[in-house]
């Protein structure tokens, strides 16, 4: 099946692939990953990801969660060493309001102090969760071998002594 593209005239590429099916998925895959990351910064893009789900200008935490909920959609988010996506899965009557929440939780976030202090236990726990995983470990030794002092090297998750020290300011 054929896909359409469209670039706004801020720059957003829109991308459409018509399906036939009942549940549509809509995203923003964002140009940023951990490659894009200063030594002092590892983890970053990770964190941000979590953290845009805890409030907006207009919304707090569990109105963005419950938007899509209320309406069978799943809203999720992934990091990765090349790119950050945000995306939501639905219905395809209830496109208007997953494009909305989409763009207001990638352009509108808050980040507030007591949600990243809350959230930097969250990660840690993934971290360590992480460091029982033999072939994770494992994965991340053969990648830092490879790239050496490369961002590409480095753990997605970061260091929990930086995400301690990540403040709104730096999201």
């Amino acid at each position: 099946m054929q896909s359409n593209e469209h670039i706004l005239p801020n720059g957003l590429r829109i991308i459409h692939k018509p399906t036939l099916s009942k549940v549509a998925y809509c995203g923003f895959a964002i140009d940023a990953g951990t490659r894009d990351e200063e030594e002092n910064e590892q983890g970053m893009a990770h964190f941000v990801e979590h953290l845009i789900f805890k409030g907006t200008e207009k919304r707090k935490a569990w109105h963005i969660l419950n938007r899509m909920e209320n309406v069978g959609g799943d809203l999720n988010a992934y990091t990765n060493k090349e790119e950050t996506m945000v995306y939501a899965a639905f219905l395809t009557e209830h496109l208007g309001r997953a494009m909305e929440l989409l763009g207001d939780i990638v352009f509108h976030s808050t980040f507030p102090q007591h949600e990243i202090e809350k959230e930097t236990e969250v990660i840690i726990d993934e971290i360590q969760s992480y460091e029982d995983s033999p072939s994770e470990l494992i994965f991340d030794d053969f990648e830092d071998l490879i790239f050496r002092n490369h961002p590409l090297g480095r753990n997605i998750l970061g260091k929990p002594d930086l995400l301690r020290g990540f403040r709104t300011e730096d999201a």
